[in-house]
Parts: C-alpha cells; structure tokens; sequence
C-alpha cells in the first residue's frame, strides 16, 4: 500500500470475551453482561447470544424471553480496563502512533512500521495471534489510508476478521455503502439525508456541497 497505511482495531464482543475466558464455564454459553447488581439493561453479550437474538440495550426480561439459556454476568469494569491496557502495550509494541478510541478500539498508524515488516497485513496477523494467545479473544481489524476507511473495513467482517481497503479501491466501497455505516451520522442526520434522496456515500459524495451546507450548516462541509 503506498501512502498512510492506518488500522482500526475493535475487540470482538469485549467485556463478555474477557468474562468467558476468565470463566472457562461460561465458554461457548450464551451469556450477557451487565453494568452491576439489579441493572436490568444489557451492556453487551456473547456472539453465542447474538445469534440467539440478544442486543446491546435489550432488558435483561426481554434477553431472557429471546434466549431461555441466558447466563447474566455483572461486569468487572477493573478487569476490562487491565485486558485494555495489556493490549494497547501489544500495539506499541509495533507502532508508537496508537490512538485509543475507546476501551476495546484503536487506530494505529503503522506507515513508519512497513519497513521492518513484509507488509500491514503481517502486522495485522502479528497483533492477532498475540491478543489471541494472551487474552484468548479476537479482534477484527480494518486496514485502510485513513481513519474513517479503516473503521469502516473493521465492521465488515466479525468476528476476527481482517478487510484491506486499498486507495484505489475506496470508491468501489464507497459507492454502496449505507450512510448509516459512516462515523458521525447518527440517526437524526441519516432521516435528514435519507428525505434528501441520499442513501449511500456514493449518491453523499456526488451531493451539491452547497446544499449540505444549506442544510446542515458547517457540519455539512465536513
């Protein structure tokens, strides 16, 4: 890849990956965790509870109703931070550019790195095998020239995966692509956009700059 080389790495399923391996009896279970004793919110879950019809917000009554089986888990806000911070060590160990996102995502910058690697994707594979063998989860990862490209290539594939965006091939991805995929657009904007006729980043990028702007003042230049 010629240019800035950027990675955005997202830990799949997180704090409830960290539970199940801390658990070995919660592995392969359904299971969702919550914020602390008597919450009744899911914060998140296994994939094992995903396929089942578990989702991020649901009540834990509504949880149980998609899935009988459900195992509820109060997180461990210390442990997922210390996981955090051990992997984030593992990415400097191969750029020093890492900016941190969020508890379980981050952009790296590995451009300066490519010299003593054969190429994005081996470092990709590096960090993998490494989070992998240490913490026993997986990431998805997205590898593209810029931030927003990467995030995008990381969602495309979970769990585990690994999307090569390359510059000559973003309009291709673009062309399709949902707005809603895009970081920033909410969905307030997306309604606003959608009665604009505009569904995808394609028919976005072919907008009139000055009707955005009309629109959606200075955030509609951006």
């Amino acid at each position: 890849m010629n240019g800035r080389v950027i990675m955005h790495i997202d830990q799949n399923a997180f704090f409830a990956s960290v539970e199940q391996q801390a658990n070995p009896e919660l592995r392969g279970k359904p299971i969702a965790v919550v914020g602390g004793h008597g919450r009744t919110v899911i914060t998140t879950s296994s994939y094992e509870a995903r396929a089942r019809g578990v989702k991020t917000g649901m009540a834990v009554w509504e949880a149980k109703r998609a899935c009988p089986e459900l195992l509820i888990v109060v997180g461990d806000n210390r442990k997922y931070q210390h996981t955090s911070s051990k992997i984030v060590e593992i990415f400097r160990d191969y750029t020093p550019e890492v900016e941190v996102f969020s508890i379980d995502e981050a952009w790296l910058d590995v451009t300066s790195s490519l010299s003593l690697f054969e190429s994005p994707e081996r470092i990709a594979h590096l960090i993998k095998a490494r989070i992998r063998h240490a913490f026993g989860i997986t990431c998805s990862i997205g590898i593209a020239p810029n931030k927003l490209l990467a995030k995008l290539a990381s969602d495309m594939q979970k769990p585990d995966g690994l999307v090569v965006i390359k510059a000559e091939g973003v309009a291709r991805v673009l062309e399709r692509m949902p707005i809603k995929e895009l970081c920033g657009i909410g969905k307030k904007m997306q309604r606003h956009l959608n009665m604009m006729s505009i569904y995808t980043c394609g028919e976005l990028g072919r907008c009139d700059e000055a009707r955005l702007t009309r629109k959606f003042g200075i955030i509609g230049t951006r």
